[in-house]
């Protein structure tokens, strides 16, 4: 069966919110971009929580995702990356809800991993082409602006801040005989096992461009100059080392897109 994605929308979630008890989230726009500027939550030490600080987080939602699945469709799976990180080692941050909603109500199966964060920025991936969540979605909910995630995080631990620097969607939906994709940004830029996976859609790229991968200290690992067309490229980066790397794309007319990835394998 023919995988073909296509994507739509700006870079998004464009609505946040928060509701109910616990710490408050700050900078919630802070997930549309790695940029080292993410959302955050101040969490208290376990099982502190009172009117001033909370061991756990209020339920932030996200929502104004923008999706235009053709209604004809039939959704048959949705993920969601998330690249989270904690301030110290070991430091007993984890999800504690993780559910897609409708209108701020869950809807569907709770993916919240009980897996402990890191202290590095980990992009985690919920869901998957065929997973819909345990709920039968329709198109026109997946186009509701107020589709969306409702997401809090548990401290386990001592006092301490957990972060979250990207977060983005895309949808299958089958049509005909094809699974297609809609992701919630034009760009798809991450790091799959061993892989640098980039695409983006043809109409950004009309005049040709160039992508460059380097690390923060500036050694360039990868640079090419492409012409006009669709980007879908997987680079081998199994040769280089853990970290952080700058992914950079300019077009010839002179736009350009940067993302801070880490390179965890």
């Amino acid at each position: 069966m023919e995988t073909m994605a296509q994507s739509t929308g700006p870079m998004i979630p464009a609505n946040y919110s928060t509701t109910g008890l616990g710490a408050g989230w700050s900078n919630l726009g802070g997930v549309q971009s790695v940029d080292n500027n993410p959302a955050y939550a101040d969490l208290a030490q376990y099982p502190t929580c009172n009117s001033i600080i909370c061991y756990y987080s209020d339920l932030a939602q996200f929502a104004g995702f923008g999706f235009s699945v053709p209604l004809s469709a039939t959704i048959t799976g949705i993920r969601i990356d998330a690249m989270q990180r904690v301030s110290s080692p070991g430091g007993g941050i984890r999800d504690s809800v993780f559910v897609l909603s409708l209108n701020g109500l869950s809807i569907g199966s709770d993916h919240s991993d009980p897996s402990y964060w890191l202290d590095t920025p980990t992009l985690n991936i919920y869901g998957d082409s065929t997973d819909n969540w345990s709920y039968p979605w329709t198109p026109s909910e997946i186009n509701d602006l107020n589709f969306g995630l409702l997401y809090r995080v548990t401290n386990d631990s001592y006092d301490q801040p957990s972060s979250l620097d990207y977060l983005s969607m895309t949808v299958y939906y089958q049509t005909g005989t094809g699974i297609k994709s809609q992701t919630s940004t034009p760009w798809d830029i991450r790091f799959k096992e061993n892989n640098l996976l980039i695409s983006a859609e043809a109409s950004i790229l009309s005049k040709g461009f160039k992508v460059e991968v380097m690390d923060l200290q500036g050694k360039i690992y990868y640079s090419k100059e492409f012409g006009q067309g669709k980007l879908d490229l997987a680079i081998n980066a199994t040769p280089w080392a853990k970290g952080i790397f700058v992914v950079n794309i300019e077009s010839a007319d002179g736009s350009s897109v940067q993302r801070k990835l880490m390179h965890a394998n």
